[in-house]
């Protein structure tokens, strides 16, 4: 145990930073991590854009992976999750484009690739837009796993169901999923304790997806006992933290209570104007942005029709002289285990990639 509690307490783990007073906001506190190797500045820097419930802790999860395969990354908690203060709906995304610069200055970083999963898409859309100097002018990268698309566009039944529900109903999502997460569903199937989307309630394929998962040794690089007792910690240390982030994150996603999604509020659109910007950038000598996408097998928060919208976008919108746009389907894996599972999902591949610069 006070391996696992060493383990999980790493400084690393556990950062924070204060963003100004400004016009629309108060002073905010800010938490968020790093892997343990990111004093290494020989390494290239990822900036994770989580999903909805994702946070700082992330970064205990893929510590070992990163580590091994030779980057480092950063994980933040988003305003109502951990540490972080919480803003107004109207202001989460302008919040978020005013604490990267913050904690990339703070970190003593200049570029970076992103990586986003599902609600974490807007966010990352809107850096690569608002914030496109932190990429590599040499390598941009953006690899987007389990996509975020709008039920007006992927016709999920669940999802549309869940449009319909007063907004205010939402302000006890968050208490619902602490209540799945510590008291129906087991353990394993949250891949150690990240909670990311709501597909965990309403997954059709139980007990399929995660059964080939790495051990909580090899996730970790240490024995199983303290693997076992990392997994327990980060997830009971998680839930005793702010989750409210949630409640405002599913707003965000289904587009209600005056939420927006900044430059993206209409992908279609977006893709266009970004693909403008990228050429007035590759005529001052930046390389082409390459953006990589990872869909799930099995994907209840998107489906079919979601996949082939966000696909169309890219490949009908003549962006291809100056984005190099790909997609790959994760063969078993859920909204969920495309990000979570380190054997099966996108995490490895991103993660060489990056560190071979191939990307």
């Amino acid at each position: 145990m006070d391996e696992a509690i060493k383990y999980v307490c790493g400084e690393n783990f556990h950062r924070r930073l204060w963003l100004p007073v400004s016009a629309t906001h108060d002073r905010l506190r800010v938490t968020y991590s790093t892997t343990s190797n990111f004093s290494d500045d020989s390494l290239p820097a990822i900036l994770f854009c989580g999903p909805m419930f994702g946070s700082r802790w992330f970064a205990i999860l893929i510590d070992h992976l990163a580590a091994t395969t030779g980057v480092r990354v950063i994980c933040v908690d988003r305003p109502g999750m951990g540490g972080s203060t919480p803003v107004p709906l109207n202001i989460r995304i302008d919040v978020w484009l005013e604490t990267v610069p913050a904690f990339l200055s703070a970190l003593g970083v200049q570029h970076v690739s992103l990586l986003s999963h599902s609600a974490g898409t807007m966010y990352a859309f809107n850096t690569i837009y608002q914030l496109r100097d932190i990429l590599d002018p040499r390598r941009p990268y953006l690899a987007i796993i389990a996509p975020w698309v709008h039920n007006e566009h992927s016709h999920v039944t669940l999802l549309t169901l869940a449009s319909k529900i007063p907004a205010g109903l939402f302000s006890s999502w968050n208490g619902i999923v602490r209540l799945v997460q510590t008291r129906v569903a087991p353990t394993a199937s949250w891949s150690g304790g990240i909670l990311s989307s709501a597909a965990n309630l309403f997954r059709a394929e139980t007990g399929t997806i995660h059964s080939a998962e790495l051990s909580p040794g090899d996730k970790y690089g240490v024995s199983e006992e303290v693997g076992e007792c990392i997994d327990k910690l980060q997830l009971n240390w998680l839930l005793a933290e702010s989750t409210t982030a949630g409640n405002d994150e599913a707003l965000l996603c289904l587009k209600k209570a005056g939420a927006n999604w900044g430059v993206c509020e209409d992908y279609e659109d977006y893709v266009r104007r970004l693909a403008e910007q990228e050429r007035r950038l590759k005529h001052e000598g930046t390389a082409n942005l390459k953006i990589d996408t990872f869909f799930a097998a099995s994907d209840v928060m998107i489906g079919q029709g979601g996949q082939q919208y966000f696909e169309r976008c890219w490949r009908e919108g003549e962006v291809a002289d100056a984005i190099d746009f790909g997609s790959t389907i994760l063969p078993e894996t859920d909204h969920d285990s495309a990000l979570a599972d380190l054997k099966k999902g996108a995490l490895k591949q991103v993660f060489e990639r990056i560190a071979r610069h191939d990307q």
